[in-house]
């Protein structure tokens, strides 16, 4: 089994097994991660990786994890940004006793 070369911010160098690393590879717009823990402080190390790494990777045996941008990053959005007097009303509501049940209300009025 192939061993793999990786750097820890914390230990430097160290060797891992394929099956202790993984490939994250965006299927939105390509770009990958590998992430690994690392074998001598436990520190979970995340680092971006070009295309050939992450060929290299997965040719070792590197299992792959695909994931999407989310879709609400195209919708377009109207009205102004939240400023910090709505983050104070919103902190306010979530004080009060039975907010959930206020916005499960609001929630159905909206649906009809």
């Amino acid at each position: 089994m192939p061993i793999i070369r990786a750097s820890c911010p914390t230990c430097g160098d160290v060797e891992v097994m394929p099956g202790w690393v993984t490939v994250m590879l965006c299927s939105s717009n390509g770009e990958a991660s590998y992430t690994f823990r690392c074998p001598r402080c436990g520190m979970i190390v995340a680092k971006s990786a070009k295309r050939r790494i992450v060929e290299v990777l997965i040719t070792a045996g590197v299992r792959i994890h695909y994931w999407h941008l989310p879709e609400e990053l195209h919708e377009h959005h109207d009205g102004p940004p939240l400023d910090e007097r709505d983050a104070e009303e919103l902190h306010q509501s979530l004080e009060t006793p039975g907010w959930i049940d206020v916005l499960r209300k609001g929630t159905a009025d909206e649906q009809g």
